[in-house]
């Protein structure tokens, strides 16, 4: 069990290096994305090596502990550099190329002086092999402790590193894939912690009793599996984001397309010309049109409200404004530019029912008659269209100036006599 785990982890992270190398390769190339590339082919080989079929057929040409200890803990060390490496790469300024390239210096600098000690405590801790019991004994356990605590430290201290800097990163980012993919590898550095803390379980080992089991154990393979799926999972969110969240985007789609239905339906019940096809086609062609006919519904209600300007009240939005001022309570439930519009249309629908255009044609206009800008996309559109049909629907307001409309079109019209 422990074994499948880790190879896995080990085949998910080496394909994704083999993948990011490829497609990052030539000039100008994103640095981040090749420090990537380095983390996932180092950590994928030390998983390799952890694994017990691999340590017994490695076992031929090297001492199986050198393979299971300190081949894997320097591999592992330089993924976890890797990493830091990738955090500089997020942060850096174009501004300040040099900062960065002394920021990289001290870092592999650091680096190469904490893989040096490591391989210098495990020489003196003079490991050998009981096979029997597959464990690792040390003639000093605390050299070997040492060795595995710096690995567990520096390992915490890179990973600390990268989730600052991701967390930077996602806070300047705007909600979509690279938001999501950020976050999954923060949840990766936070299971990679979690997996390098895992190492004091053997310094608790090595302190007591001088040993230490050969391989991953389940906790350490799982928590391996875990991190490694995360991190691919992470890196490549543009590639599958788009596919997982597209059924929530119908979904969602199809909600605000029911949501619009009374508004849209009053509308269409005065101006049957705005459809520009049945309900009934658009979801016969499956969910999958579902952001298209929500797309078709929006233009269908603002064809509606430009065929409707002919027949708006001049100065009713200011009305609209002093009656919202004196209302109290549920009113307040509504956004205000979205009352003032729905009694525009609500106004303008009875006086085309009755057809009593208006000789002065109002200019569009929000509370204190003010311009409401425009939203510049179809979600923002479809948003603000919710709010509307929310105060033509419930809005006292709106109520009490859609009758007092439907009064005045259905006085007589004065004779010009």
């Amino acid at each position: 069990m422990a074994d499948l785990a880790v190879y896995l982890a080990a085949a998910v992270l080496l394909v994704f290096a083999g993948h990011r190398l490829w497609t990052t390769r030539g000039d100008g190339a994103d640095p981040a994305q090749r420090h990537v590339a380095g983390f996932a082919w180092c950590l994928g080989t030390a998983l390799l090596f952890n694994a017990r079929a691999t340590l017994d057929a490695v076992s031929r040409l090297l001492p199986r502990h050198y393979a299971d200890l300190l081949v894997t803990h320097e591999l592992k060390t330089a993924a976890l550099t890797f990493l830091v490496l990738v955090a500089h790469a997020l942060t850096a300024s174009d501004r300040e190329p040099d900062a960065a390239r002394r920021r990289r210096r001290r870092q592999l600098l650091l680096a190469g002086a904490v893989q040096a000690g490591s391989a210098v405590l495990f020489l003196l801790a003079a490991v050998t092999t009981d096979a029997g019991r597959d464990v690792l004994r040390a003639d000093r356990g605390w050299a070997l402790a040492a060795y595995n605590a710096v690995f567990a430290c520096y390992g915490c201290c890179c990973l600390l590193v990268l989730v600052r800097a991701l967390a930077r990163h996602a806070r300047r980012t705007t909600s979509g894939p690279l938001r999501a993919g950020l976050r999954m590898m923060m949840l990766a550095a936070a299971s990679g912690a979690l997996w390098t803390l895992w190492a004091f379980n053997d310094v608790a080992s090595d302190l007591s009793r001088g040993e230490q089991g050969l391989g991953e154990d389940l906790v350490s393979a799982v928590l391996g599996a875990v991190t490694a799926l995360l991190a691919t999972g992470g890196a490549t969110t543009s590639l599958w984001g788009g596919r997982l969240t597209a059924p929530l985007r119908w979904l969602r789609a199809r909600r605000t397309y029911r949501a619009l239905e009374p508004l849209w339906a009053e509308l269409h019940s005065v101006l049957p010309e705005i459809a520009l096809d049945g309900p009934v086609a658009v979801w016969r062609r499956g969910p999958r049109h579902a952001e298209f006919a929500l797309y078709r519904r929006v233009i269908e209600i603002r064809d509606a409200h430009l065929a409707l300007r002919p027949h708006q009240e001049p100065g009713l939005p200011e009305e609209v404004v002093r009656a919202l001022a004196r209302a109290a309570g549920p009113e307040d439930a509504f956004d205000r530019h979205a009352v003032v519009e729905a009694a525009v249309i609500a106004a303008a629908l009875e006086h085309k029912r009755a057809d009593r255009p208006h000789e002065a044609v109002p200019a569009r206009g929000g509370a204190g008659g003010a311009p409401v800008p425009l939203p510049r996309t179809v979600e923002a559109e479809a948003a603000w269209l919710l709010e509307v049909t929310a105060a033509f629907t419930r809005s006292a307001t709106v109520a009490g100036v859609r009758a007092r409309a439907r009064t005045r079109a259905a006085r007589p019209v004065p004779s010009s006599e």
